[in-house]
């Protein structure tokens, strides 16, 4: 009976370490999982805010234009 208790006690051992190793595994893997979207969702933001910033450039650009081409008509009207 010992020698039963003693097989099933190192079988559980070997089974138990076995599982540790998936489990760092699937921690390594869960915490790439994490660090990509985190990257993409900061990408994403970045990229909107750029978009938002050259819209908005772009708009300044062309209301000086028509200051410019209006100042030019008065200054030619003289």
């Amino acid at each position: 009976m010992k020698k039963l208790f003693i097989v099933l006690a190192v079988a559980g051992a070997l089974t138990a370490c076995n599982n540790s190793a998936d489990t760092t595994a699937d921690t390594k893997d869960s915490i790439d999982s994490a660090a990509t979207e985190k990257k993409e969702a900061i990408d994403s933001t970045a990229e909107q805010k750029k978009d938002a910033l050259d819209s908005t450039a772009e708009q300044k650009k062309d209301a000086l234009d028509r200051l410019d081409s209006l100042n030019r008509k008065d200054s030619t009207k003289k």
